[in-house]
């Protein structure tokens, strides 16, 4: 793919993905998943090469230049997720075929093409297809199936120059804020083992967080990838519905990836963009700091904010006004309750999904007794028993809520083009806390005696004791909007918690510059760098509060590319491919591990939640909001 566009406002910028996943027929079943009893390895985030914690850029220039031979790299990668088997964030590898990727790299490439050139990456086990790898949507009785194309998608990101290690956990069908299945089990959150990383990309969330790699991909339906970076303490961009390539136009799944630096984030953005939609892209003001920003500490659903994640949002008001920003308290416009309702109409479609596989498979329907029997979640046979009485005009009822909810956040964007909350209103949850509580799933085991209404309202308060956690993330995709998660935040006892940005559609760029503003200004804090911080127990030098003067946006012409250039001041954001590397090259060194005691919990099966990843390729299909579809291996990418 050729590049249309280029920002250098840290680095080049731009170009997402796209997101499909498709059934497939099993194949063969080779290679197991890597599931494992958990237990406390006190060496997990042990140095293992001089690429630790370094940005994924600067290790792929080290690559082309011979310093780092690819293949050791990915034998360093695998040794990583053998010391961090405790998180249970990979739930699948292929050495056999991440050697083969290696060497059919070209042996020679220049920096504009794969820029990526032979950097180590996990692909979500969820919706990212690649041929051979396990398509199982975390349902245990799809355990054998495997996916027998490529996504155009997971191909995009060889072609820059990815190998393809292995695949990360996720609930099942990506229904909940956390990552827990029958099938896979939790995964478990680095900055303490007792907790979860996060759902539905919490596999890819840990990974990235232990720096096993420095990025690693996942989707976004309701806060898929935002829920977990703000609860792992790492970098999650929702990019506005569409724009990536695959992607589709209406409110869905979007594809994207969980990063530890804004200069990766920027260079896989600007790599996986469908080219066909770069007018979707807003240009930047002439001042960044004519943005006006709204902010809220006010749940849209009621529940309770923490303490921490006020604090989150305040620290991060005080430092934008002290960079020259006007910001100002504003809840959204849009009725969240309403919202989360239509929300879960839409996710009907992931229970009538759920049971085609099974008619497939087991050669039944869904029932109860496979709650109980742990073969399906709770809230996979809720929507499922709902989806059998749903009235024909909820279509109808879906679509009208997202365009009322696009027109209030449109109306709301044009005096406040950026939105800031909490990404979650809690730090991470203890993996004993489970998805549901057991009264309600009593009720969902009832359902299909209810009519329909009463079905639903059972599906919302069974979800609401996760949503309360993350009530903010799922405006952004109903609304189409980005949302970027930083991590600036962590609390007393030494956990994480991130703040989001929302901006109107094609804010994505402006979004990532303010990203890179508080990148620039040491204000994110990654696993490593509080580690470090603790071990040394050295006062840090104050932190550079002045003013940014950051300068108008230059947009130039040149053909079929444009250029973007932004600078703060002191230090200039002009970059070229040259000057990127060299700013790339910062790492953060690890520091020694914390001891992390596990305390031994008896499980409940970690299901449901709000969100809900997906596409609908059923004729049945309800609604766009779906994680899964089918393919019988005739669909290619």
């Amino acid at each position: 793919m050729k590049k249309h566009w280029k920002l250098r406002f840290t680095l080049s910028l731009l170009i997402p993905l796209g997101f499909n996943s498709f059934y497939s027929l099993p194949t063969h079943a080779s290679e197991t998943n890597t599931q494992t009893n958990v237990k406390v390895n006190a060496q997990s985030s042990k140095t293992i090469t001089s690429t630790e914690n370094q940005s994924a850029l600067a290790t792929a220039q080290q690559v082309k230049d011979q310093q780092i031979d690819s293949q050791q790299l990915v034998n360093d990668t695998y040794q990583k997720i053998k010391q961090n088997k405790d998180l249970n964030g990979v739930i699948y590898q292929d050495p056999v075929n991440a050697s083969q990727q290696v060497n059919a790299l070209p042996t020679t490439t220049s920096n504009s093409e794969q820029p990526f050139y032979g950097v180590p990456i996990l692909i979500k086990g969820l919706g990212q297809a690649y041929k051979g790898y396990p398509n199982t949507n975390g349902l245990p009785y799809m355990q054998d199936n495997r996916y027998g194309y490529t996504k155009n998608f997971v191909a995009k990101l060889q072609e820059m120059g990815f190998v393809i290690v292995g695949e990360t956990n996720y609930p099942e069908l990506g229904l909940i804020n956390v990552t827990d299945s029958n099938l896979y089990g939790p995964a478990h959150n680095p900055w303490d083992l007792t907790r979860n990383a996060g759902g539905s990309s919490g596999g890819a969330a840990a990974s990235v967080a232990a720096g096993i790699v420095p990025l690693a991909t996942g989707n976004d339906a309701g806060g898929s990838l935002r829920i977990p970076a703000s609860w792992s303490g790492i970098i999650g961009l929702k990019p506005t519905q569409g724009i990536i390539l695959g992607d589709s136009l209406t409110p869905s799944v979007v594809n994207f990836a969980e990063t530890r630096r804004i200069d990766d984030t920027i260079k896989l953005f600007e790599g996986l963009i469908d080219p066909k939609r770069k007018s979707l892209l807003k240009e930047f003001p002439l001042k960044l700091q004519d943005l006006k920003i709204a902010y809220s500490l006010k749940s849209p659903v009621g529940s309770v904010v923490s303490p921490d994640a006020e604090k989150a949002v305040l620290n991060a008001v005080t430092f934008l006004r002290q960079q020259g920003f006007q910001v100002v308290e504003k809840d959204s416009p849009v009725d969240g309750v309403k919202l989360m309702r239509a929300y879960y109409l839409g996710a009907l479609s992931d229970g009538t999904v759920a049971n085609y596989l099974a008619q497939q498979k087991l050669h039944r329907n869904l029932q109860a007794s496979d709650v109980t029997e742990h073969l399906i979640s709770p809230m996979t046979y809720a929507l499922y028993e709902a989806s059998k009485k749903a009235p024909k005009e909820i279509k109808q009822t879906y679509n009208n809520e997202l365009a009322l909810v696009a027109a209030q956040m449109k109306s709301f964007h044009e005096e406040y083009p950026i939105y800031l909350t909490p990404t979650t209103v809690t730090v991470a949850p203890l993996n004993s806390d489970p998805a549901f509580l057991p009264a309600d799933v009593t009720k969902i085991l009832q359902m299909a005696k209810m009519p329909f209404e009463q079905q639903m309202d059972v599906i919302y308060n069974a979800w609401y004791h996760g949503l309360s956690k993350t009530p903010f993330t799922q405006l952004a995709n109903l609304a189409g909007e980005p949302a970027l998660s930083l991590p600036t935040y962590v609390n007393a006892q030494g956990l994480p918690l991130g703040i989001q940005l929302e901006g109107e559609k094609g804010s994505d760029l402006i979004l990532l510059a303010l990203g890179k503003l508080f990148e620039e200004k040491d204000k994110l804090i990654f696993l490593s760098d509080y580690q470090k911080l603790n071990n040394n127990a050295q006062p840090s030098k104050p932190r550079n509060e002045d003013k940014a003067n950051i300068s108008k946006v230059v947009v130039r012409n040149l053909g079929k590319k444009s250029v973007y250039e932004f600078q703060t001041a002191p230090s200039k954001l002009n970059f070229s491919d040259n000057v990127s590397r060299k700013y790339a090259v910062r790492t953060s060194q690890q520091g020694n591990a914390r001891k992390l005691q596990l305390t031994k919990e008896k499980q409940l099966p970690q299901t449901g939640s709000n969100n809900n990843d997906g596409l609908v390729l059923l004729g049945l299909a309800l609604f766009p909001l779906s994680l899964i579809g089918m393919d019988q291996n005739k669909r290619k990418f």
